[in-house]
């Protein structure tokens, strides 16, 4: 019989679940995903981890989606209310300011100043605590362990790794300080005593390659999965998200899912769709994006799109899609494109196989091991490929079926199931080292 895992699970972004916007990222989805696998693991005692401003809410998504489950909450510093509701207030104050009510800021401002001196007094005197004794390892799916986990030698820290964008395209995240941010907090956190999962053999040879202070023996590969929600949908499903989402019941189109920044290559994508169909004629072929942007990025998408040479409306941005519909729409898509500059793991691929979608996708990064011989790939940077790949499709209805089925049986290969074994079997080994 396996011995049980007293569990920490980094769950502060578990809140997201409340809000239906773009906040549900795919680091988001891989969250969620574990943390559902993870309690159905017997002799896994799990207890959540989250911020203080994320106390209530996470109370509040247990409350609604986990009712019959009776989780422990810590936080970095003892819950108390004066603490949470000088977040909530800098939170308000963060909004005001970008409303630009000046007056109402300002009258806040001055209630944060007592406010802040007294949560000064609590942080000194009640000093972070944890009986480090009741647990054996910290996992987190997406930030640094918190310093006062971090330095129980007792309890094993394990975090994963999902890619190197920021420092790698640094330029594109110009703006995204929350991304930046993200970043460089858990670059500075890597330490060789510490454990690491990788999304994908292409993640880890990257942060090996740029971290020294990663130890090679304790840095793992668990490739993800998709929700178990994702697949074929039938016609009523498909009609019913075309209609939902204003695309045309008698069009056909093509499905884009990520969100618009310069390394989804969609102005590529969306020039060389122009060109495809101006060159053959096509007038019953739409392309549908959907999910957020950048907005330091969507003016030049904006103008970039309106030069291009074709009618507008046949190209459709639907913005955030709802989870739900996501399955219908992958479902209705002749073929599915996701020619990414640079990904870590390549989740929207997976999803599209998981739904019968035939998939074109770049030859680059992690995306060969999403992927494999299930689609088309192509240079990322090839305009050339992305017309030869959209002719082999739309001319070629036999190789669309047979990658239909090819993605289906791909798709198969991966699971949260065999992801979260494959993570436990690594700790319950390393507990033995």
């Amino acid at each position: 019989m396996q011995e049980t895992i007293n569990l920490i699970y980094e769950a502060g972004i578990l809140t997201n679940i409340l809000y239906k916007n773009a906040s549900r990222t795919g680091i988001f989805c891989v969250a969620y995903n574990l943390f559902n696998e993870m309690i159905k693991m017997p002799n896994l005692n799990i207890t959540l981890h989250c911020d203080i401003n994320q106390y209530d809410d996470l109370k509040k998504v247990i409350e609604i989606y986990y009712p019959n489950c009776n989780f422990n909450i810590l936080t970095p510093v003892h819950y108390n209310k004066i603490l949470l509701n000088y977040c909530n207030m800098k939170r308000i104050k963060a909004r005001l300011k970008k409303e630009n009510k000046i007056f109402k800021k300002n009258i806040l401002q001055l209630l944060l100043i007592p406010y802040s001196f007294i949560c000064k007094l609590i942080s000194f005197f009640c000093k972070n605590r944890i009986d480090a004794s009741k647990y054996d390892v910290y996992f987190s799916p997406y930030k640094e362990p918190p310093q006062y986990i971090d330095k129980e030698k007792n309890i094993k820290k394990y975090v994963l790794l999902h890619d190197l964008i920021p420092l790698i395209f640094p330029e594109m995240t110009k703006g995204a300080n929350s991304t930046k941010g993200w970043f460089r907090k858990i670059s500075n956190s890597i330490k060789s005593s510490n454990y690491y999962f990788a999304n994908s053999e292409y993640t880890k040879r990257d942060f090996i390659k740029y971290f020294s202070n990663i130890d090679r023996n304790k840095f793992y590969t668990t490739l993800l999965a998709c929700n178990e929600n994702f697949y074929p949908q039938n016609n009523e499903e498909i009609i019913k998200a075309k209609n939902k989402y204003n695309i045309p019941i008698d069009k056909k189109y093509l499905f884009s899912l990520c969100s618009i920044d310069p390394r989804k290559n969609l102005i590529r994508i969306l020039k060389t769709y122009s060109k495809f169909i101006t060159k053959h004629n096509i007038d019953d072929l739409y392309f549908v994006i959907g999910g957020g942007h950048f907005e330091t990025f969507i003016d030049e998408f904006e103008k970039e799109v309106n030069n291009i040479k074709i009618d507008k409306g046949k190209i459709l941005k639907i913005g955030y899609v709802d989870d739900e519909d996501l399955p219908a729409l992958y479902s209705g898509a002749e073929w599915f494109v996701y020619t990414s500059m640079y990904e870590g793991f390549g989740l929207p691929p997976l999803e599209a196989m998981s739904c019968g979608c035939p998939v074109i996708t770049s030859n680059n990064t992690s995306l060969p091991e999403v992927v494999g011989d299930a689609g088309i790939m192509i240079d990322w940077d090839s305009d050339e490929q992305h017309l030869q790949a959209y002719e082999q499709y739309y001319f070629n209805n036999e190789l669309r079926l047979t990658n239909r089925q090819k993605g289906l049986d791909r798709a198969k290969q991966f699971s949260w199931g065999k992801c979260v074994n494959e993570m436990l079997t690594v700790m319950r080994e390393a507990d033995k080292l």
